[in-house]
C-alpha cells in the first residue's frame, strides 16, 4: 500500500496491494540499502495465500498480510497459477498484475 512512514507497508482488507514481498527477485533495485525488503511489483512470484485456491482465482489483500480468493472485490492484484485445497496459509505461484 502507498502511504505511511515507510515505503513498504502491509495492505489491509479492502486495500489495493501494489506488490508482494519476494525472497528471490529477478531484479534487486536498491540492493546497496540495508534493512529493506524486495518487492515484486509485477510478474510470476510465490504469494502467501490463506484459504482454498484454484488455478485462475483472482487474489486480493487481507488484514493478516496474506492474499485470499476474491469474492467480487475490485482490488485484485494477482491471479493464482496453481490450485491448493488446504485451508491454512501457504505459498501459491501467482502472477502479480
Amino acid at each position: 500500500t502507498v502511504g505511511g512512514f515507510q515505503e513498504v507497508t502491509a495492505s489491509k482488507d479492502g486495500d489495493r496491494a501494489l506488490g508482494v514481498i519476494s525472497a528471490s527477485p529477478a531484479f534487486m533495485m536498491n540492493s546497496h540499502l540495508s534493512g529493506g525488503q524486495y518487492v515484486a511489483l509485477k510478474g510470476r512470484v510465490p504469494v502467501k495465500v490463506i484459504g482454498t485456491i484454484s488455478k485462475g482465482d483472482r487474489l486480493v489483500a487481507t488484514d493478516e498480510g496474506y492474499a485470499k480468493k476474491s469474492e467480487g472485490h475490485v482490488d485484485v492484484f494477482a491471479i493464482a497459477l496453481n490450485s491448493d485445497d488446504r485451508a491454512e496459509v501457504k505459498l501459491v505461484e501467482s502472477v502479480v498484475l
